[in-house]
């Protein structure tokens, strides 16, 4: 019999050598076939075992028993075993004697909870044995989504010590299990030899493996969740501000596109809340196989089926060239007197939670724009705009000397916004001028201050300005000249062709010559 100790455990060993950690990406562990846990598993994919206390934990996803009177779904366990199981005497002497599975439930909360079934992968930080993290997905049939997920340790031991679940005959309903009908000792209680275990127990346990109740992940909710989007694999960091008495989760969650998503929990008010940071593109359409971190090397380290790749955890002035997105960031911190993104330190601003939405205001850059009369003007804060901020709403605001401070509404005469939420105002007059604000969230992202140029519109009063004028417009006139011959090239060429009914700009397919 191999011990699940020696066969089925993560090393939990936080050793950063170079070697260990290329062993730990390059080397996949084996999975642990259905054999390890007493042929009491439906097609299971094993995720992930941890070596805590007495037992050994596995995560795994497998076929739900309970739900195949309604049909076929896949759904998350946990599944715990005593370190020293050795199985039965006659009864289970191949197979664990302790081996206990309850469902893991990772769900948007509500009324009807969607749920996603299908555990991809769980992590454990070395430094706290009692938190899990895990992805899910739901089924590829169906909507895609993903979602991430925490569990204590408490609600798993509070499941196990919970009822069993039991059905009648192949026609019932799974019902829990009465209290009269469970055995002493209890099933799936450590002992010293399993092999004293009574028969009464190794058979209850070998047809009551399934407890009643799921293990419900912290805060209600995810810590994140997104549609048409598979998560494979995850890592956690913890990030401690002492000087502000603050923790920060930040997680690392690779996709099966090559992408990790970045995002950081935290508590307010006892509140959990959580956002994304980041999305790095590690390898386009490369699914994520593995991800570590290294503490020593401050380092993240991905590897997918062709490539390995290192990243920084603080690559903060290479991602953030702004303050707004800087101070989100609990690696980082905005260092005024430089205008730079810095690993943060005492004295640098940083504001994760948003709590002070003024903060980077005065570090925002205020250009100013002089604008001809009747130009159209195009104001942005963002060469193109972060994926992260794409479907956040953006807000201009114009401080002018007859209205004072109005939102700006988009209309396709005066006002439009641009794909990169920057904003275009179009012919220009001395009303526009004045300065433009953009905020996403209360926090100002950009500012401008116009003025208006009205000086060509007054009538010329030296020879030179009439000349000055007259020059420019025969250049204007010449361009148009250009680029009307050019077109009416185009158009003869274009005319010459016989295609009956065709608009010389319709676009059409030839039907090929046989």
């Amino acid at each position: 019999m191999v011990s699940p100790a020696q066969d089925a455990t993560n090393d939990d060993d936080d050793d950063d050598d170079a070697d260990d950690l290329y062993d730990r990406i390059v080397f996949r562990p084996a999975k642990v076939s259905p054999a390890h846990s007493g042929g009491r598993a439906e097609k299971p994919n094993f995720v992930g075992s941890f070596d805590i206390g007495e037992h050994v934990y596995f995560f795994f996803r497998e076929t739900a028993v309970e739900y195949i009177n309604c049909g076929k779904a896949v759904y998350s366990r946990v599944a715990r075993v005593c370190k020293k199981d050795t199985g039965g005497k006659n009864i289970l002497n191949q197979n664990w004697a302790t081996y206990l599975k309850a469902r893991i439930n990772c769900s948007i909360s509500g009324e009807f909870p969607f749920y996603f079934n299908e555990i991809q992968d769980v992590y454990q930080l070395p430094s706290d044995k009692t938190k899990f993290y895990a992805t899910f997905t739901t089924s590829t049939n169906g909507l895609v989504g993903s979602a991430v997920c925490s569990f204590d340790i408490n609600e798993i031991h509070g499941a196990f010590a919970g009822k069993f679940k039991e059905q009648a005959s192949s026609n019932s309903a799974w019902l829990p299990v009465l209290n009269s009908k469970i055995p002493e000792p209890r099933p799936g209680t450590c002992v010293n030899d399993t092999s004293t275990l009574p028969d009464s127990v190794l058979n209850f346990i070998r047809s009551h493996p399934l407890m009643d109740k799921a293990v419900n992940h912290e805060h209600n909710n995810p810590v994140y969740y997104k549609r048409d989007l598979v998560f494979t694999k995850l890592v956690v960091d913890k990030i401690k501000i002492e000087i502000l008495s603050q923790e920060y989760t930040v997680f690392y969650i690779g996709t099966n596109a090559g992408r990790i998503y970045k995002i950081v929990q935290y508590l307010r008010n006892g509140e959990s809340k959580s956002k994304l940071l980041d999305i790095f593109e590690i390898a386009q359409n490369e699914a994520i196989q593995v991800m570590e971190l290294s503490q020593k090397r401050k380092s993240l380290y991905v590897a997918t089926d062709y490539r390995i790749k290192q990243i920084d955890l603080a690559m903060c002035n290479r991602r953030y060239d702004n303050c707004f997105r800087c101070v989100k960031d609990p690696y980082c911190g905005w260092d005024k007197d430089t205008s730079t993104c810095k690993p943060y330190e005492p004295g640098l601003l940083q504001d994760v939670g948003n709590e002070t939405y003024d903060i980077c205001d005065t570090s925002v850059l205020k250009k100013k724009i002089i604008v001809t009369y009747g130009q159209s003007v195009h104001l942005g804060c963002f060469v193109k705009i972060p994926e992260i901020l794409k479907d956040q709403t953006v807000t201009w605001y114009h401080h002018s000397k007859e209205k004072g401070r109005y939102e700006i509404k988009y209309n396709p005469t005066k006002y439009i916004e641009t794909t990169e939420r920057g904003l275009v105002v179009i012919s220009v007059n001395e009303a526009d001028g004045g300065r433009y604000d953009c905020h996403l969230g209360g926090s100002l992202l950009c500012s401008y201050n116009i003025t208006v140029d009205a000086h060509r519109c007054t009538p010329p009063n030296k020879t030179n300005d009439y000349q000055k004028i007259y020059s420019d417009w025969c250049h204007e006139f010449e361009k148009y000249k250009s680029a009307m011959k050019t077109w009416e090239k185009k158009q003869a060429q274009c005319s010459r062709q016989n295609y009956s009914n065709q608009h010389p700009n319709d676009v059409f397919a030839r039907t090929p010559n046989v």
